[in-house]
């Protein structure tokens, strides 16, 4: 017994000793080093007429207007000389059911590594698009990062979600929105903001397949107004069939709080044009007609008092090259929503959208009418009102 014992404390000082001499490790929290957990939750009810291809109303609990909800960990780390390591995990949920979003992924929304410093931030793994991020500049509900208003039923629910509920629906499935493998640069100088990416593609032997190349040029000054860029972007599937896309965004701060907001963009497909990635927001194609879009928006926020919010909001399309050659359309979506703020974390809304569709947008069912359908029931718009609630943690 008495050679245990003598044994435990000559184990018990030898660590003692090295947790003396061994470096430590910054503590979460402390200057230094930094892991935060965050999420929102976003959800409401909604009731939409034109639901599906067949025009049936549907009244069901949904994803909500503002935000896709969703958990995340994001981190920071001085490592010297102004650098810092950063990175952020971030999972998508579709509450109604308690599932994944983004095809499943655990971290389907966010999942890079990188690090930033006075000369820039340069990040590796699954994120945001350089070219929609110029465009979020000038979008309303803060850059299109989730909100139902630009979401086309890819959520896994498609009895809550259908293309008519959707403000512009194929503006996700035209940018691609978020991309695996990529390599992501951008910086702001002197208010001077630059941007640049690429998806590198998985064909091996060749990086000029299932690729994406794009960069941004923009003004975002403190204390000036007015916050504008412009970007373009470039992909090649693995049939070398290409897919361009030119715009930008703009927002004038009335004030602290309130803004007008713009972004316009011109996106053309290759005849045969296929998904370059299976992971990102981009409809699953192939195009089969070299269709083109011409999409803009419009909308403002207003704080009629400080804890209450108006927001309205305009989108057009003008879509060629849809189901045949010559074969063009128009979508024209206005919104209004009024969203109340009890606290900072959590505010309530009621909202209300209505689409009009003509030509070969026409049929605007599920994932169709943006992308071209030939569903035998044919009608011109659609009507949806939600009533919901947002919290952030």
């Amino acid at each position: 017994m008495k050679r245990l014992l003598f044994i435990a404390a000559l184990v018990l000082i030898a660590a003692t000793a090295f947790a003396q001499n061994a470096p430590a490790a910054p503590a979460i929290g402390q200057p230094g080093s930094l892991v935060e957990v965050y999420g929102i939750i976003d959800t409401g009810l909604r009731l939409s007429t034109n639901a599906d291809a067949a025009g049936d109303s549907s009244f069901s609990f949904s994803q909500g207007l503002f935000n896709g909800s969703r958990f995340g960990i994001r981190g920071t780390e001085d490592i010297g000389a102004s650098f810092k390591a950063i990175y952020t995990l971030e999972g998508g949920v579709v509450l109604p059911y308690g599932m994944l979003d983004q095809q499943g992924q655990i971290f389907g929304r966010q999942a890079w590594v990188g690090v930033s410093s006075d000369y820039g931030t340069l990040t590796f793994g699954r994120q945001y698009g350089t070219f929609s991020d110029a465009l979020g500049v000038g979008d309303v509900f803060g850059g299109g990062h989730g909100n139902m208003g630009y979401n086309n039923g890819k959520a896994g629910n498609a009895n809550s979600l259908s293309g008519t509920d959707a403000v512009n629906s194929f503006f996700l499935s035209e940018t691609g929105f978020r991309w695996d493998q990529s390599v992501k640069y951008a910086a702001n100088f002197s208010g001077v903001t630059v941007g640049a990416m690429a998806m590198l593609g998985d064909m091996t032997g060749t990086y000029q397949e299932d690729t994406m190349f794009s960069g941004s040029l923009g003004y975002n000054a403190k204390g000036f107004p007015v916050v504008a860029a412009v970007g373009a972007q470039y992909e090649i599937d693995k049939s070398q069939n290409h897919h361009i896309q030119v715009g930008g965004g703009l927002k004038y701060a009335l004030d602290a709080t309130d803004g007008v907001y713009a972004f316009y963009f011109h996106s053309a497909f290759d005849q045969g044009f296929a998904q370059t990635s299976a992971n990102n927001s981009e409809f699953a194609g192939p195009q089969s007609f070299a269709r083109t879009d011409d999409i803009a928006n419009v909308g403002v926020n207003y704080f009629v008092l400080p804890s209450l919010n108006l927001i309205a909001s305009y989108y057009f399309d003008y879509a060629q090259n849809v189901l045949a050659n010559g074969d063009n359309g128009m979508r024209n979506s206005f919104l209004a929503a009024v969203d109340y703020y009890f606290t900072k974390d959590f505010d309530a809304y009621v909202a209300g959208w209505y689409s009009l569709f003509n030509s070969a947008l026409q049929n605007a069912g599920k994932n169709g009418g943006d992308i071209g359908s030939t569903a035998s029931t044919s009608y011109s718009n659609s009507l949806s009102f939600m009533v919901g609630g947002r919290y952030r943690f």
